[in-house]
């Protein structure tokens, strides 16, 4: 139970600590709330909380689901074909090295305020480490295993199922874990930027009107969305390929 016990004591202890100095000092919760201050807050907008938990949950899964149909293919693609990646993995690198946060207001503009815009925000910044990921992972391939399949005559299609695909299964869905997190980054800022719900919404509006402990819930539901979700994602890896979580172990 150490592992458990531990951390729930070390929160404990902060959240004490952080009581007690905003009583010692006696800090204007429009700067600094309380935990006791967030969570009342918390209480009181406990009924309109599903529909933003919703809103935020929809475009981070709609994205994520998204990006992975379209990365893990590209992924394959530019580690087997040498012209692909030459042609297509810069402009990849390019993309991915421009801050989404700074052309988030230009993609509004150019696909207006709808959900459109919030999951192209969302596939821009999960897509690229779950395509990295998927290429480590074919070229990973140990040369021996390659060879002893075409020793025994299995064509292109067949390595690449047989052997490559459940050689990189440990390396996608790192990528997966990686990008499942960062759709829910995509998600919030998407909803700073365009939104009238969701719980980027509700940090931009509670700040806005000096409430932060709101804003600080809103805080603590997306750190539990993402550990809920990387959870998610561990656990399909567990029950579908439970031999990568061992392959991963040993890498």
């Amino acid at each position: 139970m150490r592992p458990i016990v531990l951390p729930v004591l070390s929160l404990a202890a902060l959240l004490l600590i952080w009581e007690s100095l905003v009583w010692l000092f006696e800090v204007p919760s429009y700067l600094l709330p309380a935990p006791s201050s967030v969570w009342a807050s918390g209480l009181q907008i406990l009924s309109a909380v599903p529909v933003h938990v919703w809103a935020t949950l929809y475009t981070v899964l709609a994205g994520f689901l998204v990006s992975v149909i379209i990365a893990i293919p590209l992924g394959v693609l530019i580690s087997l074909n040498r012209v692909a990646s030459e042609a297509i993995y810069p402009l990849l690198v390019f993309a991915n090295a421009i801050p989404v946060i700074a052309i988030a207001p230009i993609i509004v503009v150019m696909l207006g305020t709808g959900i459109e815009s919030r999951l192209v925000i969302n596939f821009l910044v999960c897509f690229f480490p779950i395509m990295v990921a998927t290429a480590t992972g074919i070229l990973d391939t140990p040369k021996a295993y390659l060879d002893l399949s075409r020793s025994t005559g299995a064509g292109f299609m067949t390595s690449l199922v047989t052997i490559r695909m459940p050689h990189a299964v440990p390396f996608i869905f790192s990528g997966l874990k990686i990008g499942i997190t960062l759709s829910v980054i995509g998600a919030v800022v998407g909803e700073f930027i365009t939104s009238n719900r969701g719980l980027g919404y509700l940090i931009v509006s509670s700040t806005t009107n000096f409430d932060l402990a709101r804003a600080m819930f809103a805080v603590v539901v997306l750190a539990i969305m993402s550990v809920v979700l990387f959870q998610g994602v561990q656990i399909i890896q567990k029950f579908w390929f439970p031999w990568s979580i061992k392959a991963q172990d040993m890498k």
